[in-house]
């Protein structure tokens, strides 16, 4: 169901809802004053009968019928009863045969024992009193049909019932009409969204109002297009550059093929192109598995943390493989501040992609420093994991500290040094899916330092 028609719903259920209680309360009171005021002549009428019959004496039954018969004060079909003491009718002013009430010694009782006494009988409404006068008492019943109060009750209702139908019509008209309105806002950010095409990512939505409700989600949209740019441009530029490295050995590879088919060669010469190829081919193989590596590593993927992993340990680790790989790397840990508590220097994580995460910051900071040194402190607490690594190089350019962690990107500094430039983006997807972050220090007088942080939960 479309918004507008739901809308319209909602908004007739809720006007004709409010009108049906008001016209219900209408009627409802209606009825009740009506009612009131029947029973209120009723009495009146039978109180004066009772009076006249029996405080004048020049009045009797003969002369209160002739009363009675012109002057009907538009009261119809009334019957009035007058008893004695001893339950005797006194007076009627109707035969049996036309006698509509009915009456029993048991409602005689209750009127003298309550005084006044209302009921409804059949279509007649009766009142019955216990008249005291100075030298006897009785007590009057008169009953009647009250025909011009049930008769603009049902105009009543015809009109509210009428108007009910009316209104709610109107209502679900003016609804439908205001829905569309309403929506028209929405249905223009729709349009316009649904422009927007992949060549057109730098297009954006127009806000002609920021307070409303439709600003803010054309805010939203315009924030959440400006991501989607953004990670477009990445991907161009990482597909840009995976295609330039993956490029640049095959065209080694295929070049120094080329040239050794040209015409025959010495065997030392066959040996010499056949380790330049396998060199070229592990270099491939080597962006292979660390692209494959960035590609499987995200902060969505927790299911990966399965280890306790104490981190102590795993950098004593990292620093014996690389010592082994490269002999000249100086690597030199600082544990001197180790906490009491084991359990601090512990992680719910992944222990090979930490230790692909540590052994890139080392082989980082020894490649780019002077002497091929990296320092590394551990720090530890209850509430967090500490790891500084240092080096002695150049520095980072403050222009592009924000940049290092994109893929492929690499300052101009680094330009004679062999790499990828993959290896800090990798650590940085590593290091936030153990719930950490990674920042940047620059050391004086030189050199740079590498800050983790984990946070424990």
């Amino acid at each position: 169901m479309q918004i507008r028609t739901r809308l319209t719903i909602q908004f007739s259920l809720l006007v004709s809802g409010i009108l049906l209680v008001t016209f219900f309360a209408i009627y409802y009171f209606t009825y009740n004053n009506v009612t009131e005021d029947f029973y209120d002549r009723l009495r009146s009428k039978a109180k004066s009968t009772a009076e006249l019959l029996l405080k004048v004496p020049q009045v009797n039954t003969e002369v209160l019928r002739a009363l009675e018969g012109s002057n009907r004060d538009l009261i119809y079909n009334e019957n009035i009863l007058i008893f004695d003491e001893k339950n005797r009718l006194i007076y009627t002013n109707t035969n049996a045969v036309t006698k509509s009430i009915h009456v029993s010694n048991y409602w005689l009782d209750e009127i003298r024992k309550s005084g006044e006494i209302r009921y409804t009988d059949g279509d007649y409404k009766v009142v019955g009193l216990y008249y005291k006068y100075p030298f006897n008492r009785a007590v009057v019943m008169l009953g009647a049909q009250d025909l011009y109060g049930q008769a603009n009750l049902s105009n009543l209702n015809t009109l509210l019932t009428v108007l009910y139908l009316i209104v709610t019509a109107i209502v679900g008209l003016a609804g439908w009409i205001f829905a569309k309105r309403a929506l028209r806002p929405i249905s223009k950010v729709m349009n316009a969204v649904e422009g927007i095409l992949p060549q057109k990512l730098d297009t954006r939505l127009e806000i002609p109002n920021q307070k409303d409700e439709i600003g803010r989600l054309s805010t939203t949209f315009n924030k959440l297009l400006d991501r989607i740019e953004t990670a477009f441009q990445m991907q161009k530029i990482f597909v840009a550059n995976v295609s330039h490295e993956l490029k640049n050995p095959l065209t080694k590879i295929r070049s120094q093929l080329e040239v050794s088919m040209l015409k025959e060669r010495s065997s030392k010469d066959y040996q010499v192109t056949i380790q330049s190829v396998l060199e070229d081919v592990q270099e491939l193989a080597q962006l292979s598995n660390t692209l494959l590596e960035l590609a499987k590593v995200s902060e969505d993927q927790r299911d990966l943390l399965t280890e306790i992993v104490r981190i102590d340990d795993l950098l004593w680790d990292c620093r014996q493989s690389l010592s082994q790989a490269n002999p000249s790397y100086n690597i030199q840990l600082n544990l001197d501040e180790l906490p009491d508590d084991d359990t601090w220097l512990e992680i719910a994580g992944n222990s090979t992609l930490l230790k692909t995460a540590f052994l890139n910051l080392m082989d980082n900071a020894c490649k780019f420093s002077e002497n091929q040194m990296v320092k590394i402190t551990l720090n530890a607490s209850s509430k967090k994991l500490n790891l500084r690594f240092s080096d002695t190089g150049k520095g980072i350019p403050v222009q592009d500290q924000n940049l290092i962690f994109q893929p492929f990107y690499r300052g101009d500094n680094t330009a004679n040094v062999k790499g990828y430039g993959i290896g800090l983006s990798l650590v940085e997807r590593i290091v936030k899916l153990h719930n950490g972050y990674v920042s940047i220090q620059t050391n004086q007088p030189k050199g740079t330092t590498f800050v983790i942080n984990f946070i424990r939960l």
